[in-house]
């Protein structure tokens, strides 16, 4: 059997050792050191993973690094060398007359936001025009349905593969997007402006989290409760101390500081202790440390969890209720906003009609394309660093000393290019943890969630339940208006 895989990677031929089930974006990035390939979500659901085997657009995460054996791969590092001969970029560019046609475009029509998702949007347009030369919006659409952006905007997207494509046929320089005259002439106002860092990101020169690596780096995985309400009564960490290769295994004994952390109040634990309430099934339990990712994974389900199952809570006007279990010291009334004004019964009492009805918005998912990933390295001076995603650095710097039990000039937290937020990642996720790791260990600890562990774990976009009231008049005035709106927040602030 041949334990070797040869395979040529952006003009350039490899021969490494066959790792069983290793997926070629695990290759390209992990051993090629090629991070402009994205991981969305690990499923082919994404696209960000897309690159080119053998002219074809594949979904990496999920494609055998041995089925590449023998075949040529295109990642969007490799792209720009396949531009034609000569460029046809506009000439003073500097860097950018090197870029391909769609890297150029994408940056001009403004396509390029967070950026995470772009290296997989320009190879599936790749593909798309090596096959079709001057394709329709319809036809754009339809290639890209599986490559996901959650904050460019489409049309931007789209507008560039067109430009791109007409530059292609015609061997002109890529036509920026037109902007109407206006009135008033600004030196500003009113003209296109590329992002700063646009070049980077079409070319795979973005560095996000999980794209950094550090000597001695071990990985780490938080073990969930799983259960949406009980108490801790049991815990065993002992086969998963013993699993060769896992460093570390901590516990809430194993806290230094403060027991809970969290944004709006210290109402979160960082890791559930027995006989301590979990709130639901994203809560922390143990969390490990390994010279692997694979270890990790396989420790956490060495450890062995009791609990004493509670009656479960769904909705905030359940929570209310009399005779529902309080979850918090104060209940699980986190605040009340009351506004007043008038004479409320008053005014439905002259009203010739009144109408009333109940609304409900479900919870919604920020739906980043960067799952969360963070990085925390140990300094010779005993202070820590992490490196991490995050859209309140300052509040994270907060938590991680408050739990850690340190001052906060003994933490610096280096933000990172983010591939979204959107406010879902204003919450402490694996900043706490991974710092916990790193001191136990004194070697960097990185923790990045799957897809799964992101939608599980991270707070939501509030679900609602809103009662509106209104009364009025034959001829249309409004005399009266009432609503009632319950906000759930989850298990925590």
């Amino acid at each position: 059997m041949n334990n070797q895989i040869s395979l040529t990677v952006n003009g350039i031929k490899h021969t490494l050792e066959s790792i069983p089930g290793e997926t070629l974006s695990d290759l390209l990035r992990n051993r090629l050191r090629l991070t402009g390939t994205k991981i969305g979500c690990g499923e082919a659901e994404c696209g960000a993973c897309t690159v080119l085997v053998d002219g074809e657009p594949i979904m990496s995460c999920v494609y055998p690094a041995e089925r590449a054996n023998g075949k040529t791969i295109v990642t969007i590092e490799g792209l720009a060398t396949l531009t034609p001969t000569p460029l046809p970029q506009g000439e003073g560019q500097g860097v950018r007359e090197k870029l391909h046609p769609l890297q150029e475009a994408f940056i001009e029509h403004g396509a390029v936001q967070c950026g995470f998702c772009i290296p997989g949007q320009i190879m599936t347009a790749y593909a798309l025009l090596k096959r079709n030369p001057n394709p329709n919006s319809e036809e754009i659409r339809f290639a890209l349905k599986d490559t996901l952006c959650r904050c460019a905007g489409y049309p931007t997207i789209e507008n560039a593969i067109l430009a791109a494509a007409e530059s292609l046929r015609t061997g002109e320089p890529v036509k920026p997007p037109h902007i109407p005259d206006s009135i008033h002439q600004h030196d500003t106002v009113g003209h296109t402006h590329t992002r700063p860092d646009g070049v980077e990101k079409v070319t795979g020169d973005a560095i996000y989290t999980d794209d950094l690596v550090f000597d001695g780096m071990l990985y780490a995985k938080a073990r969930r409760a799983m259960i949406p309400h009980g108490i801790l009564t049991k815990l065993d960490i002992s086969k998963a101390k013993a699993l060769p290769g896992v460093v570390a295994v901590l516990t809430a004994d194993d806290i230094l500081g403060e027991h809970n952390h969290g944004l709006v109040i210290y109402d979160w634990p960082t890791i559930v202790g027995i006989g301590e309430r979990v709130r639901y099934v994203g809560d922390t339990i143990a969390i490990i440390a390994a010279e692997t990712q694979q270890i990790t994974e396989q420790a956490s389900t060495l450890i062995e969890a009791e609990f004493d199952l509670q009656p479960v809570i769904t909705n905030p006007v359940q929570a209310r209720q009399e005779g529902q279990p309080q979850l918090h010291p104060n209940g699980n009334l986190l605040k009340h906003i009351k506004v007043r004004k008038g004479n409320m019964d008053a005014g439905f009492a002259e009203a010739d009609v009144i109408l009333e009805h109940t609304f409900h918005t479900p919870i919604t998912d920020h739906a980043f394309m960067e799952p969360e990933c963070s990085i925390a390295v140990p300094t010779l001076d005993g202070r820590m660093e992490i490196y991490v995603g995050s859209q309140i650095p300052y509040q994270d710097r907060t938590q991680v000393a408050r739990v850690m039990g340190w001052d906060e000039s003994r933490v610096r937290i280096i933000g990172q290019l983010m591939g979204g937020g959107f406010g879902g990642k204003e919450d402490v996720m694996g900043q706490i943890h991974s710092a916990m790791l790193a001191n136990a260990t004194q070697r960097p600890v990185k923790l990045l969630f799957d897809r799964r562990e992101s939608l599980l774990v991270h707070p939501k976009r509030h679900a609602t339940q809103i009662r509106g009231k209104i009364g009025a008049k034959k001829n249309g005035r409004i005399f009266a208006c009432e609503s009632e709106l319950y906000g759930d927040t989850g298990a925590y602030a």
